[in-house]
């Protein structure tokens, strides 16, 4: 498993986040219950920070929204800094914060955040979002409207069969949905309390976040829904899952019994 420092062992972090330790480096603005809060995990874009902050404070007739950065990349965290200092709260953006990771803990990181959100009291849906996926002025609007709190509602959504990479079909509004990823999703920030969530999966499937929140919840008697909106990826030559495409047939096949 990466991590931002060779002496670091990712693991070792994970009761102490688990538990809520861990705070903002920075903070703009104040948090409300009356906003819907967002999570997205920061990894290896820096160049993009501003254009991800603009295009949160355009998103329309929504009731403002708390985002919450996690960033992975010790290396880059003074650019966030900088970035988030500077800029000046407007439109549906309320507050920002950042949050830096003693380790590369990947995307299963941002659920601490929704969890400590739902310990603390801000309670009810949390959408997550990838840093480099680009939304439409109404993804929150729209989002928020497909709420279900018994649901995992989620634009990246798949009909499975037996292979993973081979029988796995897009899913439209209304067919039956097996997988999604987080990546432009809204959930109950309720679902994040469970330990088992973070404690159960076996650790060298730890940065395979999709596999595991679909599989975990399912189990729990949570739905998942696709969610019809328009979602576009950029810098796909950063992605980091041609790494992982084997691990992500063998963890399948573990957890389906394949």
């Amino acid at each position: 498993m990466a991590s931002l420092d060779n002496d670091v062992n990712p693991m070792e972090f994970r009761a102490r986040y688990l538990a809520g330790d861990f705070t903002p480096t920075v903070s703009v603005g104040q948090p409300s219950s009356s906003h819907i809060s967002m999570v997205m995990c920061l990894w290896n874009r820096p160049g993009r920070i501003l254009e991800i902050l603009e295009m949160l404070a355009g998103q329309r007739r929504t009731k403002g929204i708390d985002l919450y950065f996690w960033n992975n990349c010790a290396d880059d965290h003074e650019i966030y800094e900088s970035a988030i200092r500077d800029y000046r709260l407007s439109g549906a953006l309320r507050s920002v914060h950042l949050i830096k990771s003693e380790a590369n803990l990947g995307s299963m990181a941002r659920f601490y955040v929704a969890r400590k959100l739902a310990k603390e009291g801000l309670a009810g849906p949390i959408i997550v979002l990838d840093d480099d996926e680009v939304v439409t002025p109404h993804f929150v609007r729209i989002a928020t409207k497909r709420y279900d709190p018994k649901a995992v509602t989620a634009w990246w959504a798949f009909t499975m069969g037996e292979d993973y990479w081979r029988d796995k079909k897009p899913a439209k509004k209304r067919d039956r949905v097996d997988h999604i990823g987080p990546g432009g999703s809204i959930s109950d920030s309720h679902i994040f309390l469970d330990d088992g969530f973070f404690t159960e999966i076996p650790d060298k499937y730890w940065l395979l976040d999709d596999l595991w929140l679909s599989y975990y919840v399912r189990s729990k008697g949570i739905q998942l829904k696709k969610l019809d909106v328009t979602i576009e990826f950029v810098l796909a030559e950063t992605n980091q899952w041609y790494s992982v495409k084997q691990l992500k047939t063998d963890f399948y096949n573990e957890l389906y019994n394949r």
